[in-house]
């Protein structure tokens, strides 16, 4: 039986600082099931700030990244309840910090943070404390835009995520997915925990499958708002759309490359689905596989060396690898179900899929990027769909109507957690995860 309990996880900080006053955001609840792994207990407080504007900030700052640490599955942190008696705030005077009542909570590490505001930007001095020997083992100074304090708690909780675990976490990232409204769909980015929302297209049509490119400024889709399954890139520094593929019947399934420079996609233009390159513009196309049973659904290897699909050739979806030039196509899935919709880990270890195995619904499962050891992540009734990996690989991003709706996901690899995304509009689907940020 599966153990089950709920955080609290705010999505938190100012959305917009304007005369020095910030709006908190409601607390977002995240319905983790299955078990958790041993973490690093810390202990996040409010950080300090000599600005009495700026106290909501200073606070909703803190909050991004005990949230943030608390996803990565690395840490624990120590709910308030449990602090100093004494403490009563931070203040910028490291000196009164009481490193001992601190250690007593049993906390391993302290997260100590100065807010102040310079001109139109946020400053967040961010300090990390080992409650062993009272030293400071890591710092950082971030600068971001006053109209988003929170990428200030983000930056920081990435790096401490890298000092104690050894890879940076992911907060930075953003994510684009699909909305529904009425009998429409359309494409909304946010950052990764669904806060900062908004939609980008504006087609009044159906817009799906959108997937951002490598550097984070532009994302391809499929769009019927020409009436057909057409395939567009956004352009999100000017808002742009321009086409990337309209040819006669499917057009659907893009992925980028690592470098950005080309997007394999699935067209049926000479009769069943087949996997093409193109370069973003649509120019220089390049047609891989030649199949009878119809290939889809491409996706590349970190190196950008090879491709994974999937190919009905054996009578049922399996995965395939071939080289990224169409060579060299074997089988890589093997455990027993059909499997679909691959996403390699940005580490290059692992490739997640949907499976639809007798017996059960269709659930996110990992395998290793030689097919060996499939595991599933998911268990529960419903469709789970359209997994997509996080920056760090520590987790899948996927939607799920197991409520009866559509709705966002994630899975944490190593500890089989999964978390109900509530700050992302619902109905969502289809979300692919984005770079982290700089």
């Amino acid at each position: 039986m599966k153990t089950r309990r709920l955080l609290t996880v705010v999505a938190a900080a100012a959305a917009a600082l304007l005369g020095g006053m910030a709006h908190a955001q409601q607390p977002v609840l995240v319905d983790i099931t299955k078990g958790v792994d041993a973490r690093i207990p810390i202990a996040v407080p409010p950080f300090a700030t000599q600005d009495p504007g700026l106290a909501a900030v200073a606070e909703d700052v803190a909050r991004v990244v005990a949230d943030d640490l608390t996803f990565s599955g690395v840490f624990t942190v120590l709910p308030r309840d449990v602090y100093p008696v004494s403490f009563t705030g931070f203040t910028a005077d490291l000196k009164s910090i009481n490193f001992p009542e601190w250690q007593a909570t049993r906390a391993e590490n302290l997260v100590y943070g100065l807010i102040f505001q310079e001109g139109s930007q946020i400053v967040g001095q961010f300090r990390l404390f080992d409650l062993k020997s009272f030293n400071q083992v890591y710092g950082q100074e971030v600068r971001v835009d006053a109209k988003n304090a929170r990428l200030a708690g983000h930056r920081f909780s990435e790096e401490v995520v890298r000092y104690l675990d050894g890879v940076a976490g992911g907060a930075t990232s953003e994510m684009v997915f699909s909305v529904t409204a009425g009998e429409t769909k359309e494409i909304y980015v946010a950052d990764y925990d669904g806060a900062n929302a908004r939609k980008i297209t504006d087609h009044k049509s159906l817009s799906i499958k959108p997937k951002i490119s490598p550097d984070g400024n532009r994302i391809a889709y499929v769009s019927y708002k020409d009436r057909y399954s057409y395939l567009y890139v956004l352009d999100r520094r000017t808002g742009k759309s321009t086409p990337l593929s309209k040819e006669v019947g499917l057009n659907s399934a893009p992925c980028w490359s690592p470098d950005g420079s080309r997007l394999a996609i699935t067209l049926s233009k000479d009769g069943n689905t087949e996997i093409y390159l193109r370069n973003p513009d649509g120019s220089n196309p390049v047609r891989l596989t030649r199949n009878t049973q119809g290939d889809t659904s491409p996706t590349f290897s970190p190196d950008g060396s090879k491709i994974a699909f999937v190919s009905d050739r054996v009578g049922r979806p399996q995965i395939y690898v071939m080289d990224s030039n169409g060579g060299n196509q074997t089988r890589l899935s093997f455990h027993g179900g059909s499997a679909f919709d691959p996403v390699w880990s940005p580490d290059g270890k692992m490739v997640a899929f949907v499976s639809e195995v007798r017996g059960e619904g269709m659930e996110i499962y990992v395998m290793g990027a030689d097919g060996a050891n499939p595991t599933k992540l998911t268990d529960s009734q419903g469709i789970n769909e359209s997994p997509s990996w996080s920056p760090d690989s520590r987790h899948v991003v996927f939607s799920s109507n197991r409520t009866g709706r559509s709705e966002v996901y994630a899975v944490n690899v190593k500890t089989g957690e999964e978390m109900r995304m509530s700050r992302f509009p619902v109905p969502a689907e289809g979300p692919s995860w984005g770079p982290r940020r700089r």
